[in-house]
């Protein structure tokens, strides 16, 4: 059967390496075969959207399932164009626990297009491994953008220090805003947020929040303070809102 727009639209969408279509065909394995015949319950003869993740969708049809893998034949190749703007970043201060995961799966469900761990004076956790740590967000931001259906894979940065990270939007056009409690509410950067058309960047402490030595490099390269309200939130519940009320305001959230 032929895949018409309307049948598209109840198709499954999954976003899977890049490395897994060749010639095709994509042949999925760990787990996104967990997920395919375990979550989704699909069998041979089922349709699937599979998106790389950088553009490309392509038709698919089940072909064979084994013990160890999913076999897919694919149809037409469609390039899919890139979320309309303004792109958003994030700069979140890395958390213990298993918080900093959790920014980067909210924020990846909500649309944000390049996530940036920092690591800040008052981070409690400081990562020796930085590549394994790098990896396994990684894959955090992929299963967020698979269960989400999304099909341009954000940008994740390796985890580094924020005064090194920093410098990069001395001479941006992007709109820049940190999270400092008791600053101006968000709601007065309301006209800001809705005007720019090309990058919003969000910067967010860690626990303890940002230093005000940190409040003042970010201030130097153009951020502006908002406050989200009287209360205290935890930095995971600061970094989710103000994602979230800033896709809304920009109208990415709903496009």
């Amino acid at each position: 059967m032929a895949i018409t727009p309307t049948t598209r639209k109840a198709l499954k969408r999954l976003l899977v390496p890049s490395d897994s279509i060749h010639e095709g065909q994509a042949l999925l394995e760990g787990a996104d075969r967990h997920y395919v015949i375990d979550v989704l319950r699909l069998v041979v003869g089922a349709q699937l959207e599979l998106s790389d993740g950088q553009g490309a969708l392509y038709e698919g049809t089940i072909a064979h399932v084994t013990r160890r893998h999913v076999g897919l034949a694919l149809g037409e190749r469609h390039e899919l164009p890139p979320a309309p703007g303004p792109r958003l970043v994030l700069l979140g201060g890395m958390a213990r626990g298993g918080r900093t995961e959790y920014v980067l799966q909210k924020s990846t469900e909500l649309g944000v297009d390049e996530l940036c761990p920092v690591i800040c004076r008052r981070s409690v956790s400081r990562p020796k491994e930085l590549s394994s740590k790098h990896q396994r967000y990684s894959e955090v931001v992929r299963q967020a953008a698979r269960q989400s259906e999304r099909s341009w894979l954000p940008m994740l940065n390796a985890p580094q220090k924020l005064e090194d990270a920093l410098p990069r939007w001395a001479s941006s056009s992007a709109t820049r805003l940190v999270a400092v409690p008791g600053a101006p509410a968000l709601s007065s950067k309301s006209e800001l947020i809705k005007a720019q058309e090309q990058e919003i960047t969000l910067l967010v402490g860690p626990e303890g929040g940002l230093c005000a030595e940190e409040i003042d490099l970010a201030l130097g390269v153009g951020f502006q303070p908002v406050g989200l309200g009287t209360r205290i939130l935890r930095t995971e519940t600061a970094a989710t809102a103000l994602v979230a009320i800033v896709a809304f305001v920009s109208g990415r959230l709903e496009r």
